[in-house]
């Protein structure tokens, strides 16, 4: 090959990758924005042709002897199952969304962000032994995670496990703090009505509460209710929560 059709070659293997890279990631962030507006049949659509491009320029990679970035790229493609699980979930379709989450885990079993969405699917199923071992696995990967504490606490309480679940509230508002806490994106384990992701520990005071509320622990109750209303005053379940926490407390000394 001449020199200057090696240039011209090299040049054209630049721009198609430039370009299928350009394409992937705006096929990945509109699949984030039709999520968002709730078009999940879109957003569906997107995710697949994001792991297609991110596929494809894995293999161009892969054919350069590019073995480092051809990873990198099958990688980004695999992510996309993980977007795509929570579609899943969206449309109703649990069954579904966990299978490509557990063919997600068995490329990326060191994510304990995963181990965390499939725990909430198994929560949302009443799956909740499973479930709880999955928050373990997570845990077990990155123990200073507040949010998989708060939802091993939610887990426990379902399962009748209260004092476990106190511990590990105490656990999920001892780690929290606005920069560190962070809710993977499946928020689905939530005793709030509210489908804010909330950026510190007023989730897991308001879900101490409640566990302290149904072992009648009315006082206590009412002292963590507080707790979380310093942090966030217009949480109005927890308004009504500490009213309630009131009169029953009251009621046993009258």
């Amino acid at each position: 090959m001449s020199l200057l059709r090696k240039i011209y070659s090299d040049s054209l293997d630049k721009k198609i990758i430039r370009d299928t890279k350009k394409k992937a990631v705006e096929a990945y962030s509109k699949g984030h924005v039709h999520l968002k507006l709730g078009y999940c049949e879109e957003a569906m659509d997107s995710y697949i042709k994001a792991e297609e491009l991110w596929n494809s320029l894995g293999d161009i990679f892969s054919s350069q002897g590019m073995d480092e970035e051809a990873s990198r790229s099958y990688m980004q493609a695999v992510d996309t199952w993980f977007d795509r699980s929570f579609v899943l979930y969206k449309m109703g379709k649990n069954e579904e969304a966990l299978e490509l989450i557990d063919r997600t885990l068995e490329q990326q079993s060191d994510n304990p962000k995963i181990f965390c969405s499939k725990a909430l699917i198994l929560f949302e199923n009443e799956n909740y032994e499973d479930a709880l071992k999955c928050l373990d696995n997570a845990l077990d990967l990155n123990i200073e995670d507040p949010g998989a504490w708060c939802y091993k606490g939610n887990t426990l309480c379902k399962i009748g496990r209260y004092d476990e679940a106190l511990k590990a509230y105490d656990r999920s508002i001892e780690l929290s703090n606005p920069q560190a806490f962070q809710f993977p994106r499946f928020a689905w384990i939530s005793k709030s009505s509210s489908s804010q992701i909330l950026p510190d520990s007023a989730q897991a005071w308001y879900c101490k509460g409640i566990a302290l509320f149904e072992l009648e622990r009315y006082d206590e109750a009412q002292k963590e209710l507080e707790n979380l209303l310093e942090i966030e005053p217009d949480f109005e379940k927890a308004i009504e929560l500490r009213i309630l926490c009131s009169k029953k407390a009251k009621s046993r000394i009258g």
